[in-house]
């Protein structure tokens, strides 16, 4: 992916660090980044016009990341990418969800910016192609 416009990212985690984990390492590819830190925050700043992905934790408070997922996919089709340590208990839950992909803590930075860079360009191929 062209990284000079890479896109707006929505990141939604309660754990601080890594947030700004995610951030300083995808800003300087050209995302812009913004943040919420619980479900009902993520929601509220959640713009389908706006945002071209989302990555949001499955366990947090106000809201877990499947009823998020949930409620974004009913204002959207933008990527959504479930970041959890629980990955076998909300297996089924989450296949509920279209257009989700989950990734297992701990997992590897430059991955999940291969994945960001593959979801954010095939929704904008789908958007282009729409």
């Amino acid at each position: 992916m062209d990284h000079a416009n890479a896109g707006r990212l929505l990141i939604i985690d309660n754990d601080d660090a890594l947030v700004h984990v995610l951030q300083r390492r995808l800003e300087p590819l050209g995302f812009a980044c913004d943040t919420a830190h619980c479900g009902r925050q993520g929601l509220a700043a959640f713009d389908p016009d706006r945002h071209e992905l989302v990555i949001t934790d499955l366990n947090m408070p106000s809201g877990d990341g499947i009823e998020l997922s949930r409620a974004i996919r009913g204002r959207s089709d933008v990527p959504i990418v479930v970041v959890t340590g629980y990955r076998e208990a909300f297996r089924t839950r989450v296949r509920a969800v279209s257009g989700v992909t989950v990734i297992e803590k701990p997992f590897d930075l430059n991955d999940l910016v291969d994945l960001v860079d593959a979801e954010v360009a095939m929704w904008r191929g789908v958007r282009a192609a729409g």
